[in-house]
């Protein structure tokens, strides 16, 4: 953005929109700020080498391995690790402003501790679990994160406890819940709050946000080993903190593609709602309705409190009123659940209403915000809406034909109108 409006300034002066002097003083300002393009490739290339560098020593030591005896085989685990926290003191020291420095170097540590690990108990015939690995390889980076203050080992921490969880609750069999896991997730909390308050605008804060809603969304599903149908509730609730997080005016001022909550809560309570709008899943609630495990159930009214406290805190910064009606998605989840202990049927139809009225005010915010994707995610929520419709309902092909025309007409129309409304106001 910058080089193009210095490239524009010539322009603009002789166009008479700014003066000579502006133009000179927006050039100076420009010059003392740092070139970010440039301190970014230094961060990429600085961390890719250190990873090259990694990789092609465990090659080399992989291709002559069965030639190494027992001490040149543990010097291989331990020299990489001695050369890494070398390299980070010396990081500390010297260059602890240096961004490039303190990723490449945490990287490589990490790496390194991963490495020595697996020599080591390769070495020793140490038996052991791909979880249990991650687990120790996970403690050990968890320090890396705060020391170095490195982003890059935080996001590869976050990939690695979602990998253990998945792997102790999914991969594993006989699957067990990872109660580990929220611990690490726990101690990883206070970097992303360090981000939040502090490079709310970096690149990494944002891959921060969409990794961890990722990370939650993978290993939630672990408590709905007893019964799957809750584990929709315990979604409904996680979406529900997710949007309110990315309601907060840190979150909300960015960019839309950065704010990974706001995203993923959008498209999870969509998905679930649609999911909820068929027949079959609350029968299967009303049949089950008195055989709900304790675990799960829990599990559901702790995320339930979570979601309710922090509706509280975010109303109270802003105004319940101006918050995305999809926030309340949970609440009326909860009220649905407990009409289907009476009818399965009800609480069919209302979802059916629900997910319309989240469609209809999604066009809404769409156009009052003047953004064509909001508009056509609010419309693809209709249309999903009437694709489900159309294989569980008993309306005849004539009907169903004019409900896509219709649909098919309002994308038209919106953004038509949209467009126009665009053209005017610049005009």
């Amino acid at each position: 953005m910058s080089k193009q409006l210095l490239k524009d300034l010539p322009e603009l002066v002789q166009a008479s929109v700014i003066d000579e002097a502006t133009a000179d003083r927006i050039r100076h300002h420009y010059a003392g700020k740092p070139d970010l393009s440039s301190s970014r490739l230094v961060i990429v290339f600085g961390v890719l080498g250190a990873l090259l560098v990694g990789l092609g020593i465990i090659l080399i030591i992989a291709h002559n391995w069965d030639g190494f005896g027992k001490t040149i085989k543990l010097g291989f685990a331990l020299f990489p690790l001695l050369i890494g926290q070398l390299v980070c003191a010396f990081v500390l020291l010297r260059r602890p402003e240096s961004s490039a420095w303190r990723e490449s170097a945490a990287t490589f540590l990490v790496m390194a501790v991963a490495a020595g690990i697996s020599i080591v108990s390769q070495v020793y015939n140490i038996e052991g679990s791909l979880s249990g690995f991650l687990f120790i390889w996970m403690a050990l980076t968890l320090p890396v994160i705060y020391i170095m203050r490195s982003s890059l080992a935080s996001l590869i921490y976050i990939c690695g406890i979602t990998w253990y969880a998945c792997e102790l609750s999914y991969f594993h069999y006989p699957n067990a819940i990872a109660w580990w896991y929220w611990g690490f997730l726990a101690a990883a909390l206070p970097y992303y709050y360090y981000l939040f308050t502090r490079h709310s605008r970096s690149n990494f804060f944002y891959f921060h946000s969409w990794l961890l809603a990722g990370s939650v969304t993978c290993v939630l599903g672990m408590f709905g080993d007893q019964l799957e149908e809750l584990t929709v509730f315990l979604y409904m609730n996680a979406f529900a903190i997710f949007m309110l997080l990315g309601q907060l005016d840190t979150l909300r001022n960015n960019r839309l593609i950065s704010n990974g909550f706001l995203i993923a809560g959008s498209l999870g309570t969509s998905a679930l709602l649609l999911f909820l709008s068929f027949e079959g899943f609350w029968q299967e609630i009303f049949r089950q309705r008195n055989e709900i495990p304790s675990m799960a159930f829990n599990a559901y009214w702790l995320s339930l409190a979570i979601a309710i406290g922090l509706l509280i805190l975010v109303g109270l910064r802003q105004s319940l009123l101006k918050l995305n009606l999809k926030s309340y998605a949970f609440i009326a989840a909860f009220i649905l659940l407990l009409i289907s202990h009476a009818s399965p049927e009800v609480p069919r139809i209302l979802v059916n209403i629900l997910l319309f009225a989240f469609g209809v005010f999604t066009i809404r915010d769409g156009a009052h915000q003047n953004r064509l994707s909001i508009l056509n995610y609010g419309l693809m929520i209709i249309s999903a809406l009437i694709v489900c419709r159309f294989f569980d309902t008993h309306m005849s092909f004539v009907t169903r034909g004019l409900l896509f025309v219709a649909v098919g007409a309002g994308f038209f129309v919106a953004n038509y109108w949209m467009i126009r409304k665009r053209k005017n106001q610049s005009a």
